[in-house]
């Protein structure tokens, strides 16, 4: 009986060694990290912040890959306002001798248009090279971060500026997770800061200033290069399309959800998209 014993005990040893083995395997793949790429940054669960105006977008799209082109076309039109602005009555009451007395609107509008909207093609797949040059820039004045609103690549550079004689304290959000991305505290006029942390991944970013919590702009960032943010009259253009049929997104800081629109591109053809937004 004790030969027995002995080599049921082994088989036992064996299986709890090769099973331990296992278990560590399983623990390393686990806490191992995270591929890189240019995956786009999906909401965590956590609170937002209440007064947050991103609302939800996701700027994800297919796999896109740059492709020679045969034929091309464009999606061009003008995003205008479905309401009236509301004026902002909000005093302000620290630093009025650079940021000046009263709040200044967060809507750009006119009868004419609207800007600051991000319009994008949400399902492009193949087209034109990305821009080889990825930087842009981000500044304050008047307690005024300028631009509000803008667009670009992931992989790009942010240049952040201050042009202001008062303290900033700039906070970098991702919109989708609330998560902070990066703080930059500027304490005299001249300063810049240059970042790889904020358009690193596709998404919008959110930037607020600590000290002057009026001040606010977004960064959005995609993977391909079918985007534009709609100037003072409200007019964009998205060129060199290959001809298809593609859903076109329209988003304003104030918007729960962006608006989704259908255009045909045909080859040298293009297409119109003319809509008002409302706004929260």
């Amino acid at each position: 009986m004790m030969p027995a014993i002995v080599i049921n005990r082994s088989a036992l040893c064996s299986r709890a060694f090769l099973l331990g083995l296992a278990l560590i395997a399983a623990c390393s793949a686990d806490s191992a990290p995270p591929k890189q790429g240019k995956s786009s940054r999906t909401a965590s669960g956590r609170p937002r912040i209440n007064d947050s105006a991103a609302g939800s977008v996701d700027l994800a799209s297919p796999a896109y890959k740059p492709s020679p082109l045969t034929a091309i076309g464009s999606v061009s039109g003008t995003i205008k306002l479905d309401g009236v602005v509301k004026v902002d009555t909000t005093p302000i009451t620290i630093d009025q001798k650079v940021c000046g007395t009263h709040v200044p609107p967060s809507i750009d509008a006119t009868p004419n248009g609207l800007g600051d909207v991000i319009v994008w093609i949400a399902d492009a797949k193949v087209g034109k090279q990305l821009p080889v040059s990825r930087r842009i820039e981000l500044s304050s004045e008047d307690c005024e971060l300028d631009p509000r609103v803008q667009a670009t690549v992931s992989g790009s550079t942010v240049n952040v500026f201050n042009d202001d004689k008062a303290l900033h304290k700039l906070v970098f959000l991702d919109a989708a997770t609330g998560d902070t991305l990066q703080r930059m505290p500027f304490f005299n006029n001249g300063q810049v800061v240059a970042s790889e942390k904020i358009a690193k991944d596709v998404g919008i970013v959110e930037v607020r200033c600590a000290q002057h919590p009026w001040s606010r702009a977004y960064i959005a960032t995609f993977d391909h290069p079918y985007f534009a943010v709609t100037e003072k009259d409200g007019k964009f253009k998205i060129d060199s399309l290959p001809p298809g049929k593609y859903t076109v997104n329209v988003w304003h800081e104030g918007m729960k959800k962006p608006l989704s629109q259908q255009v045909q591109v045909d080859a040298n053809g293009a297409a119109k998209l003319d809509v008002a937004v409302k706004l929260q």
